[in-house]
């Protein structure tokens, strides 16, 4: 009996030592999956870093937003040129101008009157200007959108929020949380509808190229999402 009982005390033990051990094999299956899953994750944004660094190395002035819209590049940059030629007369289409980045004297790039949302300096064959665009200018060159040119100098993309208060014709004006005033030349470039109503008190987002003296032009304007 004395064996009989060891024997069924060792089944027992058995069986309690089988299914600690199932249960240890659930655990270890659930913690695999949960470090798979954040390899995954870690590896998206390290691809996202890359793409953004590659794109920051080549175009030292570019900046991507952080409330990019669905369908849109979050990429937003600086590009600083020198007019090649300008062909045609009148506006619009009939005018093609090409120009040679300065970063990288062999890229020549060309647009008509068209297919720019505003020119604000004079161009002329041999002059400098910048060029603000969106878009991916490295990895996707073809659907690069310039927003305008600006005359030549240094800018800095930033971003700012706050509310209208003032908004006319060619310019408009953002005071922000912290009481200060900063004026924008309206630059043609894309919006939210009623970004710029001075009768609400909604709050929009700015991304800009901040140029001194030279003025601020816009490169995006949201509409701040609510809390």
């Amino acid at each position: 009996m004395k064996k009989e009982r060891n024997i069924i005390k060792f089944m027992y033990m058995l069986a309690a030592v089988l299914a600690t051990g199932m249960l240890c094999t659930g655990c270890t299956g659930k913690s695999d999956t949960s470090e798979n899953t954040a390899v995954e994750q870690e590896s998206d944004q390290t691809e996202q870093e890359a793409e953004a660094g590659q794109i920051a190395e080549t175009y030292a002035e570019t900046e991507a937003a952080a409330e990019a819209v669905e369908g849109e590049s979050p990429y937003f940059g600086i590009m600083y040129a020198t007019v090649l030629s300008v062909n045609g007369s009148g506006s619009g289409e009939n005018i093609v101008y090409s120009f040679s980045d300065k970063s990288d004297p062999g890229d020549s790039w060309s647009f008509t009157g068209l297919e720019i949302g505003d020119i604000e300096t004079e161009i002329a064959a041999g002059s400098d200007v910048v060029i603000l665009f969106n878009g991916d200018i490295v990895n996707d060159s073809e659907n690069v959108n310039f927003i305008v040119v600006v005359p030549d100098g240094e800018y800095v993309i930033r971003k700012t929020t706050g509310r209208v208060t003032n908004n006319m014709m060619s310019s408009f004006a953002l005071e922000t949380s912290s009481g200060n005033v900063v004026e924008f030349i309206k630059d043609n470039c894309r919006m939210d509808d009623d970004a710029l109503d001075t009768e609400t008190e909604q709050e929009i987002v700015v991304y800009y190229a901040d140029g001194g003296e030279l003025g601020n032009y816009p490169l995006r304007i949201y509409i701040a999402a609510e809390d």
